[in-house]
């Protein structure tokens, strides 16, 4: 239904726009045009990440978020582009302007807006699409609302630059809007860790477990939209059987789901040898020499 009223309504602007001389109003209309690709796209996510893993796609469908929301903040940034050079040839070339259809066809499309990106809020939480397509809406209501402010000035002063000053700042904030959704597709595509989790705090979380003498080559990433995934080596101490092992593997993944919502963990215990290992990546253990007596193989943690 959004997707629909969207594609209308943008239609309709795009020929007032024409017909009134007015960069920003043709402007909030290509933006919405790419609400409505935004929407378009975030309903093709939500199906395909509903598929199950099945063949070589061992993750399931999870990334397609991410890549519909990079293709979407890519949009942004090259209509931002676009707006910006019609902005600056208008200023060279000015245009004469209806003030009266730009105030009303712009608060039409402030009320739609609107009402589309609270119907999105909802979901934006937990959705890298959602909130792409929620910061769309709320950008073109905020734009609309300029392009308000730009035909009021028309209408009462005769200042036909003030079109052009709003298309520059309409392409400033969809610019923006879209390097913050490209920043964080990037870093789910890039396996970054999640904002919201320090790889350091995992580790002393799983340290301060008892038998565990050390964590390294811990790896944690997002997969899709709010699923978290750690692998990591956890090394025990000399003589731990292998039923112990299991049982504070079971705790340190219950620890894990509890403490950082992490539902799928991968954890390859070692025993005592890892102790002897000199460079592992980012946390690790090493011989630990006693100059008074022989030595003795012990865990440090190295930082």
């Amino acid at each position: 239904m959004s997707l629909a009223v969207t594609l209308s309504f943008c239609t309709f602007e795009a020929i007032a726009g024409k017909a009134s001389h007015s960069l920003a109003l043709v402007s909030d209309a290509g933006h919405n045009l790419s609400d409505a690709l935004a929407l378009g796209l975030a309903a093709y996510a939500l199906h395909s990440m509903s598929r199950p893993a099945k063949g070589r796609h061992t993750y399931g469908f999870q990334r397609i978020s991410a890549l519909t929301a990079l293709f979407n903040a890519s949009a942004l940034i090259v209509i931002a582009i676009l707006i910006g050079l019609g902005a600056l040839e208008r200023f060279q070339h000015p245009q004469p302007l209806a003030g009266n259809i730009m105030i009303w066809v712009a608060l039409i499309s402030v009320l739609m807006n609107t009402l589309i990106a609270v119907a999105l809020a909802g979901d934006a939480k937990n959705s890298l699409n959602s909130r792409a397509a929620m910061i769309h809406m709320a950008g073109d209501a905020i734009s609309a609302a300029g392009v308000v402010a730009a035909g009021i000035v028309v209408r009462y002063t005769g200042w036909g630059y003030a079109d052009a000053v709003v298309s520059l700042l309409i392409a400033a904030f969809i610019a923006w809007s879209g390097v913050g959704v490209l920043r964080e597709a990037g870093d789910i595509l890039m396996e970054k860790a999640p904002r919201h989790l320090d790889p350091a705090e995992l580790a002393a979380t799983i340290r301060e477990i008892p038998s565990v003498c050390n964590v390294h080559d811990l790896h944690v990433w997002t997969v899709g939209e709010g699923r978290s995934f750690l692998s990591c080596h956890v090394a025990f101490a000399a003589g731990t059987s292998l039923d112990a092992c299991s049982s504070v593997i079971n705790n340190i993944a219950g620890q894990l789901r509890k403490s950082f919502s992490i539902d799928h963990a991968t954890i390859q215990p070692e025993i005592v040898g890892a102790c002897e290992m000199a460079s592992l990546n980012a946390f690790y253990c090493a011989p630990e020499p006693k100059p008074t007596q022989a030595h003795h193989h012990g865990c440090t943690h190295h930082h």
